[in-house]
Order: structure tokens, then sequence, then C-alpha cells
């Protein structure tokens, strides 16, 4: 056959639409991957800060002009100057970077003790011999104010204050400052009296407690919040409570005025002090004890030179300090003791240079580095990233890089023994109202409450689905499959919004209600079906309608019958055997929003594409298969079975996991019908928190760059990790199916 110009020009056409329509299709699938591998690098690229190493480097090593020792050091949260209060009662501010000369100035008269409260901006409390002493403050001007000086500030003025009325000196002191420029002061006095003072600007000392003590302690510790005492005497500890230091102040200003000298008034105020506890810390006395950053955490550098925390666990609604871990360090022995002031972080220095920064949360060191030897004083920066050392040579000045040291892999995915936790615990906490709050960030809640979640949809909506779609492919007449699959595939179009709205607001108070008959709801249903289905094939008059595929019209007011009869019967059950409620019996082991109503709401939405899915594939065998095995005399329900099903396998599983991964991803039924508590539960009666229910919720108020939205970013990763190694996973396997299926189909 002679082929004429116009048919080569058609077919050189067809030939570059043909090319133009592959290099179409590839394009877009290779966009589509570069566009996955990009939110992937990304969400990579945001995480990758959490486990960036430690590292601390030396900036500066600056002379010290003064001989006298100091009693502390310290840096501003800029870092420009670094301040030291010596113990001749001078402070001086060293510039950092400048090389300006230090700024010094007088503080107090020869301070024989000093103690200082902890926080972003402290105060230093100055003790001298006589009882009295002086508070004072470094003011360090912001970084652009450039034309500013240091200088230092004396908050409850610059005259000596009278710490112990009596006038006798001090052997131990110790501060805090639970509200801004008020001030709780505990002291031991040399006659041995306990004593603790509350102190606001423009009153007069207030006395809260002066009690003796049967021994004379080594070291005395106070909390931030002014209420905890430690006194050590050799290796016993004694937790002293100090009922209502703040609360009571007013009754106690009442008492000084009535006095009309506060510094005479003998009259005991209306606080008191109570022994808690006497715990043993070890066989010998310790080195040293500290209190890391909120005050709840106390550190024992032990005589072995092991470092333990403790802190206090409720024990038969008590509370007791208990040793909660052993800090592992390369190097034992002595050595000095410097914490964060926002963070539960520590550092520990030895005489001989090994350096070691830990972290509470985490058994072993986050760095271990040899500084300079013959350290006396160290002190970090206020927001950890600086760190400040002085022996005989001078001031060093260490930069540290210690972003999130509470993250690691251990504390996201392992238990944690956090503080006044009874034990180890899996547990999700971004946020609190106390600015010492320690974030607890473990992701095995929201995964949990993920995979619970998609299980309980599941288990909802893939029966009533695959059935469904079964009957409708298989079973259903022509005309009414006409209206009933695009009637299910219409309810794939309602937002889930909506879905959530609902759950939330009208069906978890008609199941709270109806609690029992939801729970034997299924089982009837099941009963029913099989029972009708039973008499209808031994009753003749139907069996024009059943083979019609009309027999769903008879059986569905039957099962509505069963419903209505099942909530009203469980209602009255649960009366007659309970005598209550289901949900109240029960107690606090439900919670209105709950999984069972997660699975109902979510497994509506999904209920919609898995039938689609399933239909489609079911209703796609070749109809000669069928055909064929109901020749050779199987009936419809041996095909179906036996044929059906079979071939229809790789359509129906990508059915499932389709469903799955959309329920794994759902957010907002999620969001607003569950009472997203994030809790390790296999309760169906317990709420529960996924991911990107979590991330919704909580990445509008992450601060970017934080902890906290880098662990959010790490939360997206997992489940963008997760729902593409599932969908692989389907794929391949839905690949396997099928060209099994097909090759048997070929040898039919």
């Amino acid at each position: 056959m002679q082929i004429t110009l116009s048919q080569q020009h058609r077919d050189r056409r067809r030939a570059r639409i043909d090319r133009l329509v592959r290099f179409a299709v590839t394009s877009s699938g290779l966009l589509v991957l570069m566009t996955l591998m990009l939110i992937f690098f990304y969400l990579l690229y945001s995480v990758w800060p959490l486990f960036r190493p430690v590292s601390v480097s030396l900036h500066a090593q600056l002379p010290i002009a003064r001989s006298a020792p100091a009693l502390a050091v310290g840096l501003d949260a800029d870092q420009q100057f670094a301040y030291r209060i010596g113990s001749d009662g001078v402070g001086e501010f060293l510039p950092l970077a400048t090389g300006k000369p230090p700024i010094a100035a007088r503080l107090a008269i020869r301070p024989t003790l000093l103690a200082v409260s902890a926080g972003r901006n402290p105060l230093y409390a100055l003790g001298q011999a006589n009882g009295q002493g002086v508070l004072v403050r470094p003011d360090i001007p912001l970084i652009k104010q450039t034309s500013a000086q240091p200088g230092w500030q004396f908050p409850f003025g610059d005259q000596p204050l009278v710490f112990d009325r009596y006038g006798h000196a001090l052997t131990h002191l110790a501060l805090a400052e639970p509200t801004e420029n008020k001030v709780i002061l505990a002291a031991v006095t040399d006659d041995n009296r306990l004593i603790v003072t509350y102190l606001e600007p423009l009153q007069s000392p207030i006395y809260l407690v002066d009690e003796p003590l049967a021994e004379r302690p080594d070291r005395l510790l106070l909390t931030p919040d002014g209420k905890t005492i430690y006194l050590l005497n050799g290796n016993i500890l004694s937790v002293y409570v100090v009922q209502d230091p703040v609360q009571n102040i007013a009754q106690n200003v009442a008492q000084n005025l009535a006095q009309h000298d506060g510094l005479h008034n003998d009259q005991p105020g209306n606080t008191r002090i109570s022994l808690r506890e006497r715990v043993t810390l070890g066989k010998e006395p310790p080195h040293s004890l500290a209190l890391l950053s909120g005050g709840n955490s106390l550190l024992v550098q032990e005589a072995d030179g092991r470092i333990s925390q403790w802190f206090d666990v409720a024990n038969h609604q008590q509370r007791h300090l208990q040793r909660i871990r052993y800090l592992e360090h390369a190097e034992g022995g002595p050595s000095l003791l410097a914490t964060e002031t926002a963070r539960r972080v520590f550092a520990s220095l030895s005489a001989n240079g090994h350096f070691s920064l830990d972290s509470s949360l985490q058994p072993t060191p986050l760095l271990n580095k040899t500084l300079v030897p013959g350290v006396t004083n160290m002190a970090f920066a206020p927001h950890g990233d600086g760190l400040l050392l002085e022996n005989a040579q001078g001031l060093h000045w260490y930069h540290v890089t210690n972003l999130y040291p509470d993250i690691s892999w251990r504390t996201l995915w392992q238990k944690v023994w956090y503080e006044n936790y009874p034990q180890p615990e899996f547990v999700w906490q971004s946020t609190s109202g106390s600015d010492n709050y320690q974030a607890k960030l473990s992701l095995i809640p929201v995964i949990y409450g993920t995979l619970k979640a998609a299980f309980c949809a599941m288990l909802f909506a893939a029966p009533l689905a695959l059935a469904g779609a079964i009957y409708t492919a298989w079973f259903m007449s022509p005309g009414l499959r006409r209206v009933v699959k695009p009637a299910v595939e219409v309810m794939g179009a309602l937002p889930t919004v909506v879905i959530g709205l609902i759950a939330g607001v009208w069906l978890a108070p008609v199941l709270e209600r109806y609690l029992s008959g939801f729970l034997l709801l299924p089982w009837l249903l099941a009963g029913v079906t099989l029972l009708c289905s039973a008499i209808c094939a031994r009753a003749s008059i139907t069996r024009r309608m059943r083979s019609a595929g009309w027999e769903v019209v008879l059986l569905l007011p039957v099962l509505l019958l069963t419903v209505w009869l099942t909530f009203y019967l469980g209602s009255w059950i649960e009366q007659a055997v309970l005598g209550e409620p289901l949900h109240i019996w029960l107690g606090a082991d439900y919670d209105q929003r709950n999984a069972l109503l997660v699975g109902i709401a979510m497994g509506f939405a999904l209920i919609p594409i898995i039938f689609t899915l399933s239909e489609d594939a079911l209703f796609s065998v070749p109809p000669a298969l069928s055909q064929g095995s109901l020749a050779l005399g199987a009936t419809q329900w041996q095909t179906m079975v036996r044929v059906i099903l079979p071939c229809a396998s790789a359509g129906i599983f990508s059915a499932l996991m389709i469903g799955f991964g959309r329920a794994v991803g759902e957010t907002m039924i999620v969001l607003m019908a569950t009472g997203n508590t994030p809790i390790v539960d296999g309760s169906l009666f317990q709420g529960l928190r996924a991911l990107a229910a979590n991330i919704a919720i909580e990445m509008p108020e992450a601060v970017a760059g934080s902890g906290h939205y880098r662990v959010l970013m790490l939360t997206a990763l997992v489940l963008f990790i997760f729902t593409f190694v599932l969908n692989t996973l389907a794929e391949v396997v839905r690949q396997r199916l099928r060209a099994r299926y097909s090759q048997q189909q070929g040898e039919l």
C-alpha cells in the first residue's frame, strides 16, 4: 500500500506528540520526586542542629590587677563584660573585647560570706562579720547602648542591712529571689542558729525563722522559691520546709509596725519551719553540693568523686528526697561545680583542668575536655553560651556551643526520669507556666497516639468499606449500584474539619451517654445480619427480590430497629447491673474525647476512600473468570471468595494502604475529637495526640530555632519517612500481587 505525504505528515506529528507527552509525564514524575527530596532535605536541615556536637573554645585571657581572691565571677548576657567580686569588697568590670581598663567600685567592707540568687540578672548578698551585709546586683548595659558604662545596683540601699538582729557573725549564707526585689535570706550564725529573713526595698527586715540547731552544719542551700532549706552535717542532709514564706509577710509586717522597730521585734512570726526528713548521702561526707536551675534537683559530689542527682519523689502521698542517677565521669576526685541559671546543665572542673559538661537528662557527659588547671572560680553566662574561669594567671573566657543539651536520641526515644516524677516515663510536655520548667519532648507518646488512632479508625472503616464494596460490586442490582456508589463517593467530599466538629460537639456526649450500646452494637448488627441472611435464604417469597439484589431494602429497617433497641436496652442494663451509667462507673478511666470517638469519626472519613478503590478493583475483574466459575457449579459466594477476591487483591490492598496512610496523616479530626493528651495508654476510653495534630497545635507557638521548634520539625520528618516507607512497601506488595494473579489469569 502506498503511503501518501499527508499520512507521513500525520505519523510524524503523532510521533512528536507522543515524545512530547512522554517527556511531560517523565518530567512531572521527576519534579514530584525532586519535590519530595527537597522536603526531606529541608526537614533534615532543620533537625540537624539538634545533634550537633558540643564544643568549648577559648576566646580571651584577661589578667587581673588586684591581688584579692574572688568570691564570685560572672558574665553578662551579651558577654561584653566579665565581673568579679573580691574578698576585699571591691567589685570590678573587665571589658572582654574592647581592651579598656577595668572599672572598680567598693561594695562592702571585708565580706566574709557571699551568696547569689540564680537568674539572668543575679543578686549577690555580701555578709560581714557583725551579722550585717549588703545586696548588690551587676548593672551592665545592653549591647546597643555602647556609650553606657556598667555599674553596681543596690536595690535595698547601699547601707548595711541587718541579717541577724542579734549581731552574730554568719557562718553560712544562702539567698533566694522568688519575685523581683523580694528576697528571702537563710543563714546560720556562729551561735548555731538558723535564721530566715524576708527583705523588701524600703521596708525593715522581717525575721521569719530563728531556730537553734542541734549540730553545726557544714553546708547550707536554699531553693529559688525560698521554701526548702538543705543543711548538711557530715554525710547527713536535713531537709527543712519553710511554711508559707511569703504569704504570711503581711501579718509579720503588722507585728513589726506594732513594735515600732523591726530590729527589736522578738515576737515570733506566723511562719514556721519544719524538718521534713533526714537523708544519708553516702558513707562519707560529700565534697560539694549544688542546686540545678529551678531548685528541684540537688547535685551531690560524693567522697569518691562521683556526682549524683537527687530530687523529690512522691511515695504514699509524701515526698522524699531520692537519688535518681549517677552521672558518669572520666575522672574522679574533688572538682569545682558550676550550674547554668536557665537550664539543667552543669560543669565540673578538677584541679588538674579536666572539664566535664553535663545535662541532668543525659547519663554521660556532653563534653570532656582539658582546660586550664588550678581554677578557683567558675561561672556560666546567663544563656549558657559562655564560661568564665579564674586561676592564678587571670580570667579565661570560653565560648560554649551547647544549644540543645536536653535533647538526644535517648530523651526522644527512651524513658526518662524527670524531676519529681515517681519513675522513668515517656512524656511530651513542651511548655508550662513556670520559667524554670524543663521541657519534656519524648516522641513516643505522639507516635503511639498516631498509630492508635489509625488502627482504631481502620478497625472501624475497613470491615464496613470492604463488605460494602463486595456487596455493591457483586451482589447488588445494577440500578441500586448506580445510586449507592455515587452516594458513598460524595461522602468523601465532606471536609474533615466538619467531621471533627460534629464528633467533638455532638457525637462525644452521645457516645458518653450510650457507651454500652456503642460497645454492643457491632456484635449485635453482625448477628442480626447473619440471622436475616439465613431467614432470606429459606424464604421463597423473597427469592425474586434476592436474585435482583434488593434484599438490602428489607435489611435496613431491621438494622435500624436493632440500633434503637441496643441504645435503649444498653442504658437499662447499665442501671440494672452497675447502678449508674458506664462512663461514671469507669470514673477517671474514661475521657469523653477518646480513642473510640476518634476511631468512629476518622473511620467515617476513611470509608469512602477504601470503598471506592476496593469496589473498582472488584468490579474490574474480567467477567469471563466469574462466569466460568459459575458455569462450573460454584455459588456466587464461592466465586467471590475464591476467584474475585484473589484477582482484586492488589487493588484492595492498595485501598487499605491508602486509607491507613490518610489515617496516619489526618489532622483536623484528631485535633478536634480527642483531648490531645500525649499519653501512652492502650485503653479505648483515653485520649491521645497524633503527630500531625501535635504539629498543628504547637508549631504556631514554637519559637523559631528553639529546641521545641526543631523537635516539631523532627516529628514532621518522622511522619514523612513513615508515610514514604509505608507507601513504598505497599506499592511493592501490590506489584507482586498483580504479577502473581495476572500470571494465573493468563494460564486460565
